[in-house]
C-alpha cells in the first residue's frame, strides 16, 4: 500500500529506536500500528539517502527510495536483510526534500547534499 500523508510525522531515534514525537491523528495511527506488534517494531530497520539523480518518485518505493534528495526510512522487522529483529511488521516511508542529522552532523539539507566525501588517506 502506497499513500501521501497529509502531514508529516517526525521521529527522534535513539540507539536505533525511533520515538513518534508528533501528536497528529495520522501519527497516532502509526502509533497505534506499531505498538500493536510490541516495542521491536519502532526498530529502524532501514535507512537510506537518495543520490541518484536520475531517478523518480513513481509510487514503486525500490525506486522512490533512491531518489536524489530523499531520505528513506523503514520500520520494523530487518532480520530478512540479516538483522536481529523479527517482527511481523516492516514499514517503509520516504521523505521528500528531506533534512537529515546524524550524530549531530548535518548530511541533508532540505533535500540537498552537504556532505562532502573523504579526504584522500592516501
Amino acid at each position: 500500500m502506497y499513500s501521501i500523508l497529509a502531514e508529516p510525522i517526525e521521529l527522534q531515534v535513539e540507539g536505533g529506536i525511533a520515538r513518534i514525537v508528533s501528536t497528529s491523528a495520522t501519527a497516532q495511527e502509526l502509533d497505534r500500528y506499531l505498538s500493536a506488534h510490541g516495542p521491536d517494531a519502532y526498530n529502524i530497520a532501514e535507512l537510506g539517502v537518495g543520490t541518484n539523480d536520475r531517478a523518480i518518485v513513481s509510487g514503486n518505493i525500490l525506486e522512490d527510495e533512491k531518489v536524489l534528495g530523499t531520505v528513506h526510512v523503514a520500520l520494523g522487522n530487518n532480520a530478512g536483510m540479516g538483522g536481529t529483529v523479527n517482527v511481523p511488521i516492516h514499514l517503509d516511508g520516504l521523505i521528500r526534500k528531506a533534512t537529515l542529522y546524524v550524530d549531530g552532523e548535518l548530511l541533508l539539507d532540505k533535500g540537498t547534499l552537504v556532505i562532502s566525501p573523504e579526504p584522500d588517506s592516501r
